[in-house]
């Protein structure tokens, strides 16, 4: 099966399950910033699909700054909390277009990338009221991730990243924003060049958010994620690392709510994302470093 009939399959598939009207655990949206009950938990799937992303030196004489590919993305995502602990878990497959070949091959390149994140409440954890502030400050919580990747491209990358830093929790009625901010080090590998790289320690600084957005008089939320990553040292080419920026911006709709009268089932969302100096590479230098590019998708609850 080619993979837009691939995607096409899992999409039918998570429609037609939605039709169906069974309850599940509240998510991570329902508890964060409401008051509500430790305890919760949510798993999901997603597609989603851009025309325009972009790889580092991937590119040609006709699209010197870096060719658009496509990518079709399938995601498996786990959140759950407790009193003291709650924890995220994110997995994604990439698949590009044959703009991003495989290594040896015109076929499109293929990428696993994993995210964990753990949190451990301060406030709970100390028995204390300590780090919520009035109707700004929430908590504080002490976080701990990884992430890794691997890729079957010739560059060959094998990502082991560790981070560990505060992360605050803002008070955002009906939704929430977090900050963490984080000491990280990463592990890589440059098949190009045949090296492993340890970069430097670096600053890394996540923000997570979602609003609902009630003045549309729709199930519609505002929400995302933001990145910033400080110079980390020098790179497997021996060429300085710059600040990188990542960002996706989304909006979701809770078809779920909308059509079938089954809330928080099935969402369907339209985002864009934009990623300077991208994995750290000086974008004024290395093309396929800047990316810019719309996408969609469907996310099924289950």
């Amino acid at each position: 099966m080619t993979l837009p009939r691939l995607a096409l399959a899992a999409l039918l598939a998570a429609a037609a399950a939605a039709l169906a009207p069974t309850a599940r655990a509240q998510t991570l949206e329902e508890n964060i910033g409401t008051g509500a009950p430790a305890g919760f938990s949510d798993n999901n799937v997603s597609w989603r699909y851009g025309p325009a992303f972009r790889e580092p030196g991937v590119t040609n004489a006709a699209h010197a700054n870096g060719i658009d590919i496509p990518k079709h993305i399938l995601n498996f995502t786990h959140l759950d909390g407790g009193a003291m602990w709650s924890n995220f878990l994110s997995l994604d497959l990439l698949f590009s277009t044959g703009r991003d070949p495989a290594r040896n091959s015109d076929s499109g390149a293929v990428e696993f990338y994993g995210i964990y994140r753990g949190d451990l409440s301060l406030n709970q954890a100390l028995t204390t009221r300590t780090f919520a502030r009035g109707s700004v400050l929430q908590d504080v919580s002490l976080q701990l991730g990884f992430d890794a990747n691997t890729k079957n491209t010739e560059f060959a990358p094998a990502k082991k990243l560790l981070v560990f830093g505060p992360d605050l929790h803002w008070n955002i009625p009906g939704g929430f924003l977090s900050t963490a901010i984080q000491f990280s080090k990463e592990w890589n590998n440059n098949g190009i060049t045949d090296r492993s790289v340890s970069f430097d320690p670096a600053l890394e600084i996540e923000v997570v958010w979602s609003v609902p957005l009630a003045f549309t008089h729709l199930p519609l939320s505002f929400d995302g994620f933001g990145n910033l990553v400080g110079p980390k040292g020098t790179d497997g080419f021996g060429a300085n690392t710059k600040t990188e920026v990542l960002t996706e911006p989304r909006l979701t709709l809770d078809l779920g709510a909308l059509a079938f009268d089954t809330p928080r089932r099935l969402d369907a969302f339209l985002g864009y994302q934009y990623w300077l100096n991208k994995f750290g590479n000086d974008h004024t230098q290395v093309p396929g470093t800047l990316a810019s590019t719309v996408f969609f998708g469907l996310r099924y609850h289950l």
